[in-house]
């Protein structure tokens, strides 16, 4: 599949076994960046080399079509900026730049959530709760062609077999378009602003809203914020 970088300007991409691991990383806090950095590049020599770093998707899109990586590093949720996040982005990564690894960080722990990450075709899930020195174990198993699932996130999708009874979380099961307008909403953005993030009409978004309620069987949004608190889709 043809990435969109641009004709004018090759890119080659591929691990060179004699080279630091190039890494784009990808985070709206400066914090986890450097405290990513600091984990995986450890002075005076590392296995890896940080060779880009973006605030939002905007960002990230501009150096990954301008800069060589082997493995990109991207938070879920950024929402500054005019491209969209969450799994809008994860798509359009996954379709334009499919050749690279992608490990996702997020705090996010709904099931139907995790399991659309998956679906998208990710390498790697991270839970930002979890240590940073685990997320080098995550760079490893990726590099070697492997999935990597951390544990708090297996056993949140381990835990959507379960009985209901046995569970807190609700486990129902959302569309991927559903649980991005649920995610929104419960941020505070109004149906307008939802469709223009996510280029769908108010009519859709307002339908897509209905039908995650009608799932979850709720009839006003306080309780629609209450699923996204319990059910982790709330970070």
């Amino acid at each position: 599949m043809r990435n969109s970088a641009r004709d004018d300007m090759p890119v080659s991409y591929g691990h060179r076994p004699d080279k630091p691991l190039r890494i784009i990383l990808a985070d709206d806090h400066p914090v986890v960046l450097m405290g990513v950095e600091t984990v995986l590049c450890p002075p005076p020599r590392s296995a890896f080399s940080i060779v880009a770093q973006a605030h939002n998707a905007d960002e990230l899109i501009h150096h990954l079509e301008r800069t060589p990586c082997d493995l990109l590093i991207s938070d879920y949720s950024m929402p500054y900026g005019r491209f969209p996040d969450g799994l809008a982005l994860m798509g359009y990564l996954k379709r334009h730049f499919g050749h690279i690894p992608l490990i996702v960080m997020t705090m996010l722990r709904n099931p139907s959530l995790l399991q659309a990450l998956l679906n998208a075709g990710v390498s790697g899930v991270f839970d930002k709760r979890s240590p940073l020195s685990e997320l080098k174990r995550a760079v490893h198993t990726v590099i070697k062609g492997r999935r990597y699932l951390c544990a708090t996130f297996a056993g949140a999708l381990e835990a959507q077999t379960l009985p209901s009874s046995s569970v807190d979380a609700p486990l129902v099961s959302l569309s991927e378009r559903e649980l991005e307008v649920v995610r929104l909403f419960v941020q505070g953005l109004s149906g307008r602003q939802i469709a223009a993030q996510l280029n769908r009409s108010e009519k859709t978004i307002s339908r897509q809203k209905r039908t995650a309620m009608d799932k979850l069987g709720l009839g006003h949004d306080g309780g629609l914020v209450e699923f996204a608190r319990v059910s982790g889709l709330k970070g």
